[in-house]
């Protein structure tokens, strides 16, 4: 076989056999779980601060409809998101868009995607390589093709999962917000989905390299959650300071707080650095932040192959 019939039938092989464990299921409704009840919550508090605002409006003799009233909203939402979520203007125009209670929940999400993707394939290689199964894979595919093609499963059924939960995110934003439109779902689905999909590769191969560095499907889950924890604190580190010569952002209380250091670099170490930009309206940091998660993607599956093919099996 070529290498691409190889990698096809190590992927139809694995996403079928995930499919009919139980596991999938099982994450499925984790991931569901968690936002079910991350809505529920901000749901609640949206919806409260929602009727407090209109009875205040009411008390005051204020339409809530009237172009400067939504112009005060807007602003007062805009100040919102600047001190939670980003500094950047134009990335602040672009989420006033968005329903607050979508923003939110798919913030919290994309903190859960990385611990996700771990407890889903931890064991795609150690699992093998631990009853010494991987052997009767090995003597009839190369192991560059067995690594990608279990790899390509892996995000075929994340994929899924993904889309199944971004799609109930964003129809329970709808009954929340009335003036959420049907373009505006469109759109923000699809950019969801996208900003979701290259977040999660570059994770779903770091799993895939802990899974082929040891033989144990727990140590490989240990070793994951302990790097994962080391890239957020790397990139909490690097935006804690300003870049030597930054000037602070004009009326941004978080970045006039900040110091000045060179410690401010390794945010650039951490791929959860340039997380962010993947809903930024700019295509230009669009494009670097998904070309920074597809690198240490495929630095991450380098690695992996290159473990895998120096272990003796």
């Amino acid at each position: 076989m070529t290498d691409l019939q190889e990698i096809g039938a190590v992927w139809r092989g694995e996403t079928v056999r995930a499919t009919r464990s139980g596991r999938v299921v099982v994450l499925l409704l984790l991931f569901m779980m968690f936002v079910g009840l991350a809505l529920a919550v901000v749901g609640f508090f949206n919806k409260q601060i929602n009727a407090k605002v209109e009875e205040q409006a009411k008390a005051a003799g204020v339409d809530l409809n009237d172009e400067k009233a939504k112009e005060q909203f807007s602003e007062g939402k805009k100040q919102f998101l600047s001190v939670f979520i980003t500094d950047d203007e134009e990335m602040l125009d672009s989420l006033l868009t968005l329903p607050l209670v979508l923003l939110v929940v798919f913030k919290l999400t994309l903190r859960f995607v990385p611990l996700l993707v771990a407890l889903m394939g931890f064991d795609q290689l150690a699992g093998e390589m631990g009853p010494k199964s991987i052997r009767f894979l090995i003597v009839r595919l190369k192991r560059n093709n067995l690594i990608l093609g279990k790899f390509a499963s892996q995000v075929t059924i994340f994929t899924a999962l993904l889309f199944v939960c971004t799609l109930l995110m964003v129809l329970v934003a709808r009954v929340l917000n009335d003036d959420f439109s049907a373009k505006e779902m469109a759109v923000w689905t699809l950019r969801l989905l996208i900003s979701s999909f290259v977040l999660a590769l570059a994770y779903l191969a770091l799993t895939t390299l802990c899974s082929a560095i040891v033989k144990n499907g727990a140590v490989s889950l240990v070793l994951n959650i302990m790097i994962l924890f080391g890239i957020w604190f790397v990139a909490l580190i690097g935006e804690w300071y300003r870049l030597p010569g930054e000037l602070a952002e004009t009326g941004s209380l978080t970045s006039l707080i900040k110091d000045e250091s060179v410690m401010a670099y390794a945010r650039y170490l951490s791929v959860w650095h340039f997380g962010q930009d993947l809903l930024h309206p700019d295509w230009l940091r669009f494009v670097t932040a998904a070309l920074m998660h597809l690198g240490y993607a495929a630095v991450f599956l380098g690695l992996a192959q290159l473990a895998l093919k120096q272990r003796d099996l």
